[in-house]
């Protein structure tokens, strides 16, 4: 694009030049810095102090969450110096634990094997008949039976199968055209219990989605933001580049180029690059649009600037702000802010008192006992000790010591300290401390497999679902941000996709039912992960599915009862134990049936000749008389069938 088809407008009418220039800017590819040259000193002063602004008032929980994350990965601290010199200083691993029993529920209950999304059908899927030039329904003879079936412009199940191909492809493409995308999952559900929010960035490049893990530590918004999408800005530090790859990424067009000193750093160092999300007017019709700017954090200079809207969204209300935009990022948060603040709690900073107490009364206790085992006292003036370091005698098991005194003299003139035994209290306080933390995490034993067996099966399923009410929680709200990554990935397919995704997509399927414009349709389905939020143990599943054994021949369906019992248990290839055409009758049965039939085979044909007139007769009376049951506005029959019923309305 050319500088001046966005900033010369001269054959359009004036009132239509910001429009023009909104149009060009959702048109733009890549960087577009050079078009605002005379603006780009002010853009990069304004992202560097926002960003400053926004980061001075994420302190207080950044610095908590810093001090979890080194608890929970077990840093060494520094060396403690009281009450002597490198006394006792460990960290007791709450954090550790903590993090580690929720990463080992939730992982596996939402990555279950390749498979990790299912797509929900919404709305009714009986299908839809096909319709004369008056508006009613065609039907026709059916070739085996002869009753009059409508002729379907939509099958029964047909959005079912769109689902069930969607479902397929949306996880090969997550598991297999995606790079990365479950070890970020991983590593996202071993961190998030610790600081409390992590985000995931959803892109797509040459028709494939890109899912990256951001740290919240890494992704700095304004405190008293409500959410990701109505955040006036969000700004994402990038200090994995160093001068070298920034100074290609110039030369490849990515950035736009800017002289580096000498003195700037060293050319292998990484750069504090700054990627903010924000909103600014540089179409000039007085609203704001949604760009991302990419600036140095120490010179304040704009290496890449880009609109982050589509022509589609700027064309949806010409004279209203653009809201939608192309690079989104997705909000995991384990605990609500009880502030009301934009990032979530973690337990870091709900046990961050909680572990001060624990650490201190545990190197209290190893200081108390490295001081009685270490003994020393005092030592009168006339007694000589021989040997180095006089005062500071050390022994070895079975050594003797010579000294130069009477031993008379020698028991009055050595004194041994008294260190009195840890109080009670102190074990007291430590285990109503670690009770509490329990209490907090959720952690007990009859769900990390400690308690003992002895109890029904019933109560202890019991004791397993209260156990894990706080959990389960926890899992809903990683559950919602999930679906709404998924939504996004769903929607980018789409949107992004292009030719690369339609032909992987028919490639895949392998079907000749398979659409991909039509089944990437967004106004049919609602896309969710496939594990269930109140399931989240193997036990709770299989209790659920022995519950759903007990109506084995209770007219349900029994074969998706099995099926779902089957899945409950992880049993592999569940479609190869069904069988897989009808089966065979027992002979006595068919002779039976065979002789019903012949001695209805009169009847039968006289019904054949008659029921299509019938059919027909009863919808012209409903056209006029407007009140059959089940009629439309026009007096028509529900002709909408359910998947299977060849008759396609009830009754038949």
């Amino acid at each position: 694009m050319e500088d001046e088809d966005l900033l010369e407008q001269e054959d359009a009418p004036e009132e239509n030049i910001p429009f023009a220039n909104r149009m060009a800017l959702a048109d733009s590819t890549g960087d577009i810095s050079s078009m605002f040259e005379d603006r780009l000193a002010s853009i990069g002063a304004d992202v560097v102090t926002d960003y400053e602004t926004d980061l001075a008032g994420q302190k207080e929980w950044r610095e908590q969450a810093e001090r979890a994350l080194k608890a929970a990965s077990q840093v060494r601290g520094e060396q403690k110096d009281t009450p002597w010199q490198n006394a006792a200083n460990i960290k007791y691993p709450l954090l550790t634990i903590a993090s580690l029993q929720f990463n080992a529920r939730a992982y596996p209950a939402i990555v279950k094997g390749d498979e990790a999304v299912s797509v929900k059908v919404v709305g009714k899927d009986k299908g839809k008949p096909q319709l004369d030039p008056m508006g009613h329904p065609i039907v026709q003879q059916d070739p085996q039976t002869g009753a009059p079936v409508p002729v379907w412009a939509i099958e029964p199940g047909a959005k079912k199968k769109r689902a069930l191909r969607v479902k397929e492809y949306m996880n090969t493409h997550i598991f297999y055209r995606m790079e990365g995308w479950e070890d970020d999952m991983d590593a996202l559900l071993a961190i998030l219990p610790t600081v409390g929010c992590m985000f995931r960035k959803v892109t797509f490049k040459r028709g494939v989605a890109c899912v990256r893990l951001v740290s919240s530590l890494k992704l700095i918004a304004p405190m008293w933001a409500t959410c990701c999408e109505t955040s006036p800005r969000l700004t994402e530090i990038i200090d994995t580049q160093a001068r070298y790859q920034i100074e290609q990424k110039m030369v490849a067009g990515e950035y736009r180029y800017v002289a580096f000193s000498d003195v700037d750093n060293d050319a292998q160092k990484p750069r504090v690059l700054l990627e903010q999300h924000r909103f600014m007017d540089l179409d000039g019709d007085g609203l704001a649009e949604p760009y991302v700017v990419t600036v140095d954090r120490e010179t304040s200079e704009v290496l890449r600037l880009e609109a982050n809207f589509s022509r589609e969204e700027a064309m949806e209300d010409p004279t209203a702000p653009i809201r939608k935009q192309s690079v989104y990022y997705v909000k995991y948060d384990f605990f609500p802010n009880p502030n009301g603040e934009f990032y979530g709690y973690g337990f870091g900073h709900l046990m961050d008192q909680i572990g001060e107490v624990v650490n201190t009364l545990i190197n209290q206790m190893l200081d108390a006992g490295t001081a009685a085992i270490a003994g020393g006292g005092f030592v009168a003036s006339g007694i000589r000790l021989q040997g180095k370091g006089a005062g500071k005698l050390s022994w070895r098991p079975g050594e003797y010591k010579t000294v130069d005194v009477p031993g008379g003299a020698l028991r009055e003139g050595i004194v041994e300290r008294t260190f009195p035994n840890v109080s009670p209290i102190t074990f007291q306080l430590l285990d109503m401390m670690l009770a509490a933390a329990k209490d907090i995490t959720s952690v007990k034993d009859v769900t990390t497999g400690d308690a003992s067996n002895n109890g029904q099966v019933g109560t202890t399923l019991a004791l397993i679902e209260q156990s894990l009410m706080q959990f389960t929680a926890v899992y809903k709200r990683v559950f919602r941000s999930l679906k709404r990554e998924f939504c996004l990935i769903f929607e980018g397919i789409s949107k992004w996709g292009g030719d690369k995704a339609r032909e992987d997509y028919a490639r895949l399927m392998d079907d000749m039912e398979a659409d991909f414009d039509r089944d990437f349709n967004t106004d049919d389905f609602d896309i969710r992960p496939v594990s269930d939020p109140t399931s989240v143990t193997k036990q709770q599943k299989m209790a659920r599915a022995q519950f759903l054994m007990g109506f084995i021949g209770q007219g349900l369906n029994d074969q998706e009862i099995i099926r779902r019992a089957l899945e409950a248990a992880d049993v592999d290839d569940i479609d190869d134990l069904f069988p897989q055409g009808p089966a065979q009758p027992n002979p006595m049965e068919e002779a039976q049936v065979s002789k019903v039939e012949a001695e209805a085979a009169d009847k039968s044909e006289t019904a054949k000749g008659k029921s299509l007139d019938n059919l027909i007769k009863a919808i012209g009376a409903g056209m006029d008389m407007g009140v059959m049951n089940g009629s439309d506005e026009r007096g028509l029959p529900d002709m909408e069938g359910q998947p299977g019923d060849a008759m396609g309305f009830a009754g038949a």
